[in-house]
């Protein structure tokens, strides 16, 4: 028995022995198996074969050659002079602007004071029916007659004009909803301000860059020049504007700088109807503030509540994302408990208090603005207390309704503190009649007559680009408005300070942009410009929220507000225990703070720069060069790239001595320029329209003459030029001297004598000066590089010198391509230069029923495109090398061939010592081409002795994979543009983890999210009523309040339940807040308040309290982009991938790196990976071992909303908040006679009625009376 259980022991033992060996054998094998010098054969013939292809298919050597033939320099750029010279140039630019808005203010008040003062003495010479009413130009009845009240306008479409047809010496009228044309005062102010028509045209002469110039009247008309009729063709708008009373341009312009606290009453003594009007006007005051105003708004009953969490006991600055955080919580409000009037105003006055103390805030105006149904007292002792004698807090009351008590006390509250009295009935009401708080505010600088600040708007989205791209006319601009105020000038028999109205004129972005020509700045070079509060007036990343067309339905604009530390992303390194490094952080909020002094400098620090809509991120060392812009609230900034940003590439072609006709250089269609560079062009229209004339070319009277695109306008110049007498207009006109005040007072003058005439009747300083512009260096680099890049599409194999290329592989290559053989199926090879030239050759017949644009079309800008960009930084990183993609997700292409392989060189030309790009060259060809190439290589041996397994092999996987992850190559055709972290997660972390790759964090803080997400929305759908209901609910409102104001006591005592709502803006919300804002659990949320804070609080027995801030849980699943109209800004992050190649190149060689999984399945077998440089490119060659089933994870490149809590109340939002910002230059809120002023409150009466409402107003009180009486 014994012997028989050691022989089984001994069995047993050898058996997990033997099985050990095999298993220990098998993994061996499975190792070896990996053949890691065959993949590193394998990634060197087949980058080697690109290399060589690419580069004799795109000719570079030979382009190159060509370049050095020439005259050539590679110069050093000095970016503060650079800086300095381009700051003059938008500076110049920007006093065209302003001094066009002051010459309209200066005439606008000499016109209004002639006019005005000479009524009732004879009839004025415009006549009665002289404006142009915009909703009735060009009416024609079916007959083909002008409908009775229209008016006939010549008009023809104008490309600078978004594309509209205007008439270029009238204006037109635009009127907002609820502006009666025929009152009184709206009829004298079009009468006066029709003379500022010549004026109009006379600045469009002088400055042919301007846009549309406004006068906007605040009796609520808005004249706009040049006339055209509204709605514009394809709007679908109504025949009604928004009132642009309440916008940006106007507003600020009108009054300086302030502090506001909005007390709205949410006890239960409202109504929720009157709560939703009160909301409603709270809402619209919000609207008119703009960066340079600080706000707050509490709600009021029983005790203080601050609606947002973390805006408690604080004032903050009046963004639009502040705002929209404001009206997202009102909205949650619970009405309830009685209303404490005396704690809402020594809050408001506290807060108001300390912030003027300390130097905070807007150190200028500051006010309280109070919104109640119903008050018992003017609450004098609390006022008296905080604001008499001195009175440094206005106080605007806004009644809700028509309660005769409260409308007293609530007078009386406005008039004894240099404020204003409102009664609002609707929602029409509670738009027009906000606006009068800005109307007083800007009284004392009224009344000291002398300084009319000028003011320019944050950057909004406007209508249709007026470039000359085969594009623009999809495209939308970016636009801001510079604006000054327009004051009555009379003398009047009681003490008045009225603000005639704001007149302003557009500025389109992509007009400042041309005055700062891109190729100064070389590729990857670029500028940026920010305001006074560190917002970016533009820069390549700022991406604005869509305005669902409401600018172009309404004239309403939507304005972008983003910090410059929004766009710039510095690059976060990390120590030894892995702890944040934020030095390139650091540096960034150094430079915001010179830039807001405003103060020259220069600084230099690491950031990661994103392209194809955040899939794919660099890091780049940047050069920094700063400095102000005079005489404005703005900084300008170039950034220049470190490693190549500092040298320049000249080489230029002189067109006056050339041989040749330079035109020839130029034939056939396949080439293009950059169509938003300024090539040549002319000043103006009537420039181009004599030149055409003289010779004797038609140009329609319907349409502005203009040329069919960028590449006609360069031909047409390039022609001209080889004219006798050509001369050079590369220096544009210099703006005139700084705005005077021409008047003191009255001089009589009037309109069109001699003071229009004196500002306006000489032509010196204007910028039509001379015909026409040319940028020499530019048209003449354009001219070189056209010379160097013509004729390659010939076959010559040889350079320009004569030499050939004598490579072994080069011969080859170049007798396989004259035997019309190629390896690789190239469909479109081309080559883009640093003066914009776009030239390409089409070497596949494309069919013509492809939906996919031809690659001119979508690569037209070519030095803004990533394959320019992406090539440019490759070559400090392999300079032999081509950078190759794919687009994403292509892999599920129907048809294989219709994937393209873009594939770009950088052309870098040396000249003593320095090297400079001179541009990019590039082939597209088909992605199964490549893949059958790619399979033919890894498919073979390369060595002698043979190899076990190849990437046919079943158990091989094999990948080619750019440097951000993405498969270029695969086995499953699926997989083609698809990030690899999707493929296979576990092996993409173990890339990481090697270092191959690096995972980079990426934060998109102008990311756009669906508000249906939004936590802090209220619940509630949303409800437009009709128009015929909206118009006759709102009469019937009109009706009813007045009559009932006429019956007696104990009628009038009876609730009022209905409140209308205008159908354009307002929103009916459902009181159904459970999922909101919740109130009572205040110690979740534990501010510390200030104690200064503590020291102005009197009433020790109010409780002030606040919500807790809402936390948001990451949506799941891919996000899609929401509806404009219910989109939100929120926070994206994602986590991108950047390939480290040192890592795989260390001491210069290129072996592959071998990398293991394990612990991946419970069998304890393991996957080997093997990972090599695939050399002359981007791309590097992945083999995987797929014998062990190693589970694998997806990683997910999608960028999420961050967690956790957001909006105004997160850490990001809240230090931006602390960051930096200057005030504006003067302050304007104090006259010591403004006391005097007795005008200081108004409701809704029967004077502002039209004549059917007033009869029906007097049937209704005849009937009240009878009834009475019975």
């Amino acid at each position: 028995m014994e012997s028989k259980h050691w022989s089984c022991f001994v069995a047993i033992v050898l058996g997990v022995l033997i099985f050990k060996m095999h298993m220990f054998v098998a993994l061996a094998d499975q190792d070896e198996d990996i053949p890691h010098n065959e993949v590193r054969n394998w990634a060197l013939k087949f980058g080697v074969d690109l290399w060589e292809f690419g580069r004799q298919f795109t000719k570079m050597n030979e382009i190159k050659s060509r370049f050095k033939d020439n005259d050539i320099e590679v110069k050093r750029k000095d970016g503060i002079i650079l800086l300095r010279e381009l700051a003059a140039e938008v500076k110049n630019f920007m006093d065209f602007k302003r001094n066009a808005v002051m010459r309209l203010m200066d005439s606008a008040e000499q016109a209004a004071l002639s006019e005005l003062e000479g009524q009732g003495q004879a009839e004025s010479p415009m006549g009665g029916q002289q404006h142009y009413d915009a909703r009735r130009i060009n009416e024609y009845n079916a007959d083909g007659k002008l409908a009775d009240g229209a008016r006939h306008m010549d008009i023809r479409f104008m490309r600078r004009f978004e594309r509209l047809p205007v008439n270029l010496s009238l204006s037109s009228i635009l009127v907002p909803h609820g502006v009666d044309l025929e009152e009184a005062d709206v009829k004298s102010a079009l009468q006066w301000s029709g003379h500022l028509d010549p004026l109009f045209q006379n600045n469009l002469e002088q400055d042919p860059a301007l846009s549309w110039q406004y006068f906007g009247s605040s009796t609520g008309f808005l004249r706009r020049f040049p006339g055209t009729a509204w709605p514009p063709e394809g709007s679908k708008g109504s025949k009604l504007i928004h009132d642009f009373r309440t916008h940006n341009w106007f507003v600020q312009a009108a009054s300086s700088p302030k502090d506001i606290m909005i007390l709205l009453d949410a006890s239960s003594s409202m109504t929720e109807k009157s709560f939703d009007l009160g909301m409603a006007t709270a809402f619209n005051i919000l609207d008119t503030l703009g960066e340079d105003d600080f706000v707050n708004l509490i709600t009021f009953s029983e005790v203080v509540k601050t609606p947002v969490p973390c805006f408690k006991d604080r004032m903050v600055r009046a963004t639009p994302d502040n705002i929209q955080e404001i009206k997202s919580a009102v909205k949650a409000i619970k009405l309830q408990e009685t209303a404490n009037f005396t704690a809402g105003l020594e809050y408001a006055f506290s807060l108001l208090h300390k912030y003027n103390q300390s130097g905070a805030g807007s150190q200028c105006n500051q006010a309280i603005m109070l919104i109640t149904e119903s008050t018992s007292e003017s609450h004098k002792d609390v006022i008296k207390q905080y604001n008499w004698p001195h009175m440094p807090v206005r106080i605007f009351t806004y009644l809700i309704g028509s309660d005769s008590g409260s409308r007293s006390n609530l007078h009386d509250m406005a008039c004894s503190n240099k404020g204003f009295f409102v009664q609002i009935n609707d929602y029409d009401e509670a738009r027009r009649k906000v606006i009068d708080y800005a109307l007083v505010m800007a009284r004392p600088m009224i009344m000291y007559q002398a300084d009319h600040p000028v003011h320019w708007s944050p950057v909004f989205v406007a209508g249709k680009s007026g470039g000359l791209g085969r594009d623009s006319e999809y495209q939308r601009r970016l636009v801001t408005t510079v604006s000054t105020p327009v004051f009555d000038r009379r003398n009047h028999s009681v003490r008045v300070a009225n603000l005639l109205g704001v007149v302003g004129t557009d500025v389109p972005i992509e007009e400042i942009r041309k005055v700062i020509p891109h190729y100064k700045l070389g590729p990857n070079g670029y500028s940026f410009i920010v305001d006074n509060n560190g917002r970016v007036l533009y820069h390549p990343d700022l991406r604005p929220l869509g305005d669902a067309n409401q600018y172009i339905d309404q004239l309403k604009p939507k304005y972008a507000s983003v910090d410059i530390t929004e766009l710039e992303l510095p690059e976060t390194e990390f120590g030894n225990n892995n702890e944040p490094i934020e030095m390139n952080r650091n540096l960034l909020n150094e430079m915001r703070g010179d830039m807001i002094k405003p103060k020259e400098g220069e600084t230099e620090f690491t950031v990661m720069n994103h392209y194809d809509d955040s899939k794919r991120v660099s890091t780049r060392t940047h050069r920094y060069f700063y400095g102000p812009i005079e005489d404005t609230p703005f900084t300008l900034a170039i950034v220049l790239p470190e490693k190549y940003g500092s040298h320049e590439f000249v080489s230029q072609q002189e067109i006056r001595h050339s041989r040749n006709n330079v035109t020839e250089y130029f034939k056939g269609d396949n080439w293009r320029v950059h169509p938003d560079w300024v090539y040549c062009e002319y000043n103006s229209v009537s420039d181009l329209e004599k030149e055409r004339e003289s010779s004797g070319e038609y140009s329609s009277r319907d349409q502005e003459p203009s040329f069919g695109s960028p590449e006609e306008q360069v031909l047409h110049f390039l022609s001209r030029a080889g004219r006798p007498g050509w001369k050079w207009m590369s220096v544009r006109p210099k703006s005139p001297q700084p705005h005077h005040n021409m008047h003191s007072g009255s001089n009589g003058n009037p309109p069109g004598s001699s003071h229009f005439g004196s500002q306006h009747a000489s032509s010196q300083g204007s910028r039509k000066a001379e015909p026409y512009f040319c940028d020499r260096t530019l048209i003449q680099s354009l001219v070189r590089d056209a010379m160097v890049t013509d004729g390659l599409d010939r076959n010559t194999t040889g350079s320009s010198s004569g030499k050939e290329d004598k490579h072994p592989i080069a011969t080859l290559m170049a007798i396989l391509k004259r035997q019309g053989y190629q390896k690789f199926v190239v469909a479109t090879s081309f080559v883009a230069t640093r003066s914009g030239l776009l030239r390409w050759i089409d070497h596949v017949k494309r069919p013509e029923d492809t939906p996919e644009p031809h690659f001119s079309e979508d690569n037209v800008r070519a030095m803004d495109t990533t394959w320019y960009k992406r090539a440019i930084d490759q070559h400090s990183v392999e300079p032999d090398s081509f950078v190759y993609s794919v687009p994403f997700g292509s892999g599920y292409a129907i048809k294989s061939n219709a994937t393209l392989v873009t594939a770009s060189h950088a052309i870098f030309v040396e000249h003593r010592g320095h090297k400079a790009p001179a541009g990019v060259v590039g082939l597209q060809f088909q992605h199964d081409s490549l893949a059958k190439h790619f399979i033919n290589i890894t498919s073979a041996c390369t060595g002698m002795t043979g190899c076990k397994r190849t990437c046919a092999s079943d158990n091989l996987d094999c990948y080619v994979l750019d440097n951000s992850g993405f498969v270029i190559i695969s086995e499953e055709m699926e997989h083609t543009g698809k990030f690899f972290g999707q493929i296979d997660g576990t092996i993409m972390d173990s890339l990481v983890q090697d270092r191959i790759y690096k995972r980079v964090t990426v934060n998109d803080y102008q990311g756009v999210c669906s508000d249906a997400d939004n936590p802090y929305t209220a619940a509630g759908g949303i409800l437009k009523p009709n128009r015929l209901g909206s118009w006759f609910f709102n009469h019937l409102l009109a009706l009813s309040a007045t009559w009932l104001s006429f019956m007696p006591a104990s009628l009038r005592a009876w609730p009022q339940e209905e409140y209308t709502y205008d159908n354009e803006d307002v929103v009916f919300v459902d009181n159904n807040y459970s999922d909101e804002y919740e109130f009572g659990n205040e110690n979740e949320y534990n501010m510390q308040v200030d104690q200064e804070m503590d020291e102005f609080f009197t009433t020790a027995d109010v409780e002030y309290t606040t919500p807790p801030p809402r936390q948001h849980k990451p949506h799941v699943g891919p996000r899609f982009s929401p509806d404009p109209h219910n989109a939100r800004r929120c926070d994206l992050r994602t986590d991108l991938y950047m390939l480290q190649p040192e890592r795989l190149n260390q001491g210069g060689q290129n072996n592959p790196l071998k990398g293991k999984l394990t612990n991946c399945h419970a069998s304890g077998c393991e996957r080997p990976f093997s990972v090599q440089k695939i050399p002359h490119s981007n791309l590097i060659l992945l083999v995987v071992d797929t014998l062990c089933p190693c589970g694998s994870k997806q990683l997910d490149i999608e960028p999420m909303e961050e967690a956790g809590i957001i909006g105004a109340c997160s850490t990001r939002r809240q230090d931006q908040e602390q960051e930096s910002r200057r005030r504006p230059k003067k302050c304007i809120n104090y006259h010591p006679e403004e006391i005097e002023i007795q005008q200081c409150g108004r409701g809704s009466t029967l004077l502002h009625m039209s004549g059917s409402v007033i009869v029906a107003h007097l049937l209704m009180v005849t009937v009240t009376f009878v009834l009475a009486n019975a």
